[in-house]
């Protein structure tokens, strides 16, 4: 008798030990999460983390902080949020050039995209514009093409910098039609968009959709094709790179949310059901289309083939071009 109480009151402790521990275990989110951006405020990355932290703070009664962490091509950022604690409190918004580019340009990384990131959602696409001065007598991406096959060397291209994706875009052409158009690396997107609108360095050049769209409604930029898989609701009588006879020409910038890796599914899980709703809600996809990008929430799984897909495309395209790394 005396065994079988023993055992009684060891299985009510044990219970009693696992209820505590379940009632002792936070639910998520129970502090203020650290939202961090590799470039510093009023980009598209600042502006998505902006729209979304404000939601987010909404509907979850925590605190957002956004933490700009410009400086190193984004390195800066990316190993800041590979070596932060995986609980979900950490969250890392990474675009094509962090996540895809850069660890092929420069392989001697302290960090490993696959290994230390777990991917949570796409959030937005920036379509990016294949456009021409108006002096240059080009109406069709054949018809530069064209031009520059008949002027070898003499066409110039401005993109915002050396492993862009604008300036990848112009390589790409370079590769897919034999071209030996010359690029030009300007300080960020609006240096090489005044420099496309003057056409006197450069004639063309792969621009951000949210830049350029004012200056192509005032007819200072004619706009040729979208880097992009389909046709942009903001220029939508603008053709694809694909419709103009370039398959699988698509170098659109995504924007996506990761956390370190180890980050409890069920957490991943909550961010990306969160995330996603507020994407997907009209005032958010309202806002952001108005800045020029699109809004394209995805799964954990999608944006992993995206990163991995975009890795593969780019290293061929560095590698053929032979892009080193400023």
């Amino acid at each position: 008798m005396n065994l079988l109480r023993w055992v009684m009151a060891a299985c009510a402790g044990l219970m009693f030990s696992i209820g505590a521990a379940g009632a002792a275990a936070p639910a998520y989110p129970d502090k203020p999460i650290r939202m961090v951006m590799p470039y510093p405020p009023g980009g598209n990355t600042d502006i998505l983390g902006r729209a979304v932290g404000v939601r987010l703070t909404e509907s979850w009664g925590k605190a957002v902080v956004i933490d700009a962490r410009g400086g190193g091509n984004g390195i800066i950022a990316t190993e800041i949020v590979a070596n932060a604690a995986p609980d979900g409190y950490t969250v890392f918004i990474g675009s094509t050039r962090e996540m895809s580019v850069i660890p092929v340009m420069t392989p001697k990384l302290s960090y490993d995209v696959e290994r230390d990131f777990a991917p949570v959602t796409q959030g937005t696409i920036t379509p990016i514009l294949l456009v021409v001065h108006p002096s240059l007598p080009a109406k069709t991406v054949k018809d530069v093409v064209d031009y520059a096959k008949a002027n070898p060397g003499v066409l110039s291209y401005g993109t915002p910098g050396i492993g862009t994706s604008m300036h990848l875009s112009g390589e790409f052409l370079n590769l897919l039609a034999g071209l030996n158009t010359v690029h030009v690396a300007y300080k960020g997107g609006g240096p090489s968009t005044l420099a496309v609108m003057s056409g006197q360095e450069v004639k063309f050049g792969y621009l951000g959709m949210g830049p350029a769209i004012p200056h192509v409604k005032a007819g200072r930029l004619r706009p040729l094709a979208i880097t992009i898989a389909k046709r942009s609701a903001l220029l939508p009588e603008v053709p694809t790179m694909m419709e103009s006879g370039y398959k699988d020409f698509d170098t659109s910038i995504w924007f996506a949310f990761f956390v370190p890796a180890k980050t409890p599914k069920p957490i991943i899980a909550r961010l990306n059901a969160e995330l996603n709703r507020i994407l997907k809600s009209k005032q958010t996809n309202d806002f952001l289309l108005s800045t020029g990008v699109e809004v394209a929430p995805g799964t954990p799984e999608e944006l992993t083939r995206t990163v991995r897909g975009d890795a593969a495309r780019y290293g061929k395209i560095i590698k053929a071009a032979n892009i080193q790394p400023e």
